[in-house]
């Protein structure tokens, strides 16, 4: 599914189901400020990405009620993305110095504990947990991975891609179709993780675990 299909299938289902967020969601980044991301960050960004920054420059992430991403995050515009992303490079150059991180040469898709420059944040969560794109090299180059700065990256992608992300998401909102449905067998990451589906609970939007 196109991104622009699971995206207007995403905020059609916030206008009817969660109208609070569906206003947050901020208007379509320029071509400067994609320009101006693509130079800070000196990488091309996935196709699919660019889509969806065309669509909707992130959300107002600190106003919304619960959890428009499984299973606690927003999107966040351009300038939040390389503030955050600045941030974790000052912390990784204060711990380990200034020299390259033994992961960049890594194909894309594989697990590192440090975090590293080919690392872009595009979605936060209110516990300072982050959902990155993976900018590596690779066939899975532009993959979806979930961070915390105390336990590092999870131990496989989430997503491999933006676009299925938000299909996954477009599904789940309005198919209940389960999402990260693929991980609940244990066969993508070493242990079992239950599939999350969505609720509107007090206005909230949250995510929780669905039964077996």
């Amino acid at each position: 599914m196109s991104v622009a299909t699971s995206w207007s299938r995403i905020t059609g289902w916030l206008a009817v189901h969660h109208p609070a967020t569906a206003t947050l969601v901020n208007p379509p980044a320029t071509a400067v400020d994609l320009r101006y991301l693509e130079a800070a960050i000196n990488r091309p960004l996935p196709a699919d990405l660019v889509e969806l920054l065309e669509l909707a420059n992130g959300t107002q992430h600190r106003s919304v009620r619960g959890s428009l991403i499984p299973t606690l995050y927003n999107l966040v515009p351009v300038t939040d993305m390389l503030k955050t992303r600045q941030m974790l490079q000052k912390i990784q150059r204060q711990i380990f110095g200034s020299g390259a991180r033994p992961g960049e040469s890594d194909a894309a898709g594989q697990s590192s504990m440090d975090w590293l420059d080919s690392f872009l944040p595009i979605a936060e969560a209110a516990d300072a947990g982050l959902l990155y794109v993976d900018l590596r090299d690779g066939d899975q180059r532009g993959c979806v991975w979930e961070w915390y700065a105390e336990g590092g990256p999870a131990s496989a992608p989430w997503w491999s891609s933006v676009g299925e992300m938000l299909d996954d998401v477009a599904g789940a909102l309005v198919d209940g179709r389960p999402a990260l449905q693929k991980y609940a067998s244990g066969a993508v990451w070493p242990e079992k993780r239950a599939p999350y589906l969505p609720e509107v609970d007090d206005d909230y939007l949250r995510w929780f675990a669905a039964p077996d």
